[in-house]
């Protein structure tokens, strides 16, 4: 069960830092601003306890913990949209 308040479009941003390891292009991706992204990943953070990613030579780099939920991410975004488009 997900914890009351937790935003299910968290996941669909931690899915595109995964992929853009960067929170300008994930911004730019989403329609977002740097600024949007950037307070997403602050409360995915915190929910998650967790730093989910961190700043690399290349970006930002994804932690072990970060690395571990990718594919379940996004097995439910796949479900998710299994969902809404039948």
């Amino acid at each position: 069960m997900l914890p009351q308040g937790f935003d299910l479009n968290l996941l669909r941003v931690f899915a595109t830092l995964m992929e853009e390891r960067s929170v300008t292009r994930a911004g730019d991706r989403l329609g977002r601003t740097q600024s949007a992204v950037s307070s997403a990943l602050s409360r995915l953070r915190t929910a998650l306890g967790d730093p989910l990613f961190v700043r690399g030579r290349n970006g930002l780099e994804p932690t072990a913990r970060a690395q571990a939920l990718e594919p379940r991410v996004r097995e439910i975004l796949d479900l998710a949209g299994f969902v809404v488009t039948g």
